[in-house]
C-alpha cells in the first residue's frame, strides 16, 4: 500500500487546509493556501538534516506528513516549513507502538507544530495506522516535551539513562547504525573484531504516550505507562 492509497481520503496525495493561527499579541494569521502533504521524504529529510538538533533521518519510517506553503505552477508543493515523521521504535517493545521520531520546522516559520501533530494524528486514527504512540523529548537537548503537552499526550516520567550508540574514533554512530556496519553495538563484541569503542549514554528521556484507539488505551496499560 502506497502512501496516496493510504491517505486517500485526503486527497490523491495533499490536502488544502483552511484554518487559521492565533498568535498572542499578533492577531490570526490565515492559511488558506497552507497544504499537507504525505510521504514528501526528500523534503522533510531536508528539515530535518538541516533544523532538527539530531540531524539525522530515522529507521524504518513509517508515514511523513509535511506542511507547505501552497504550491506554484508544475506540480510545484511550494515551500515545505515542517514536518512529523512516525516510525518503528529502535527498541522493543512489548506491545506494537509507532514512534514520533522526528518533529520540526524551519527556523523563520511560526507553524504551530501542534497544530501539525494533530493532523497527523487525526490520519493516524483514520486509517489504522495505529493504536498506540509514543514519542521522546530529549533532556540533553534541554527539550521537556511542552508540545506533547499541548497536544493532550500523557507523561510518563523520565526514562533511565540509555546507549544510544558508540563512538567509534570520535565519531558517533547510532545503535542500529552500529549494526549494519559491524553486525553489532555490542563493545565488548566490537572489541573481538578489532573495533575500539566506547558507549554513548544520554541523560534520559522525557516519554510521552498517546492512545488514539481503545486497543491503545489496553496496550498502554499493559505496558504500565503512566500518565503523569
Amino acid at each position: 500500500m502506497t502512501q496516496a492509497d493510504l491517505f486517500s481520503d485526503f486527497g490523491v496525495d495533499g490536502v488544502k487546509v483552511h484554518s487559521r493561527f492565533q498568535l498572542a499579541g499578533e492577531g490570526s494569521i490565515p492559511v488558506s493556501t497552507l497544504h499537507l502533504w504525505f510521504g514528501e521524504t526528500d523534503a522533510a529529510t531536508e528539515l530535518v538534516l538541516k533544523y532538527h538538533y539530531s540531524q539525522r533521518w530515522p529507521s524504518n519510517v513509517q508515514m511523513v506528513m509535511t506542511a507547505h506553503s501552497g504550491g506554484g505552477l508544475f506540480g510545484n508543493k511550494g515551500d515545505a516549513l515542517a514536518a512529523v515523521v512516525y516510525s518503528i521504535p529502535p527498541t522493543r517493545w512489548s506491545e506494537p507502538v509507532i514512534e514520533l521520531s522526528r518533529l520540526v520546522r524551519r527556523d523563520d516559520s511560526r507553524l504551530p507544530l501542534s497544530w501539525l501533530i494533530a493532523h497527523s494524528i487525526r490520519a493516524i486514527r483514520r486509517k489504522g495506522i495505529a493504536d498506540l504512540l509514543v514519542s521522546f523529548a530529549d533532556k540533553q537537548q534541554g527539550h521537556h516535551g511542552g508540545v506533547y503537552r499541548a497536544s493532550g499526550w500523557n507523561y510518563a516520567g523520565l526514562r533511565k539513562p540509555a546507549s544510544e550508540g558508540v563512538i567509534v574514533g570520535g565519531e558517533f554512530v547510532p545503535g542500529r547504525s552500529a549494526v549494519g556496519r559491524w553486525g553489532t553495538r555490542s563493545v565488548s563484541r566490537l572489541a573481538d573484531i578489532g573495533v575500539t569503542a566506547e558507549d554513548k549514554m544520554d541523560d534520559g528521556k522525557h516519554l510521552y504516550w498517546l492512545a488514539v484507539t481503545p486497543k491503545g488505551r489496553q496496550q498502554a496499560a499493559a505496558l504500565e505507562l503512566e500518565a503523569l
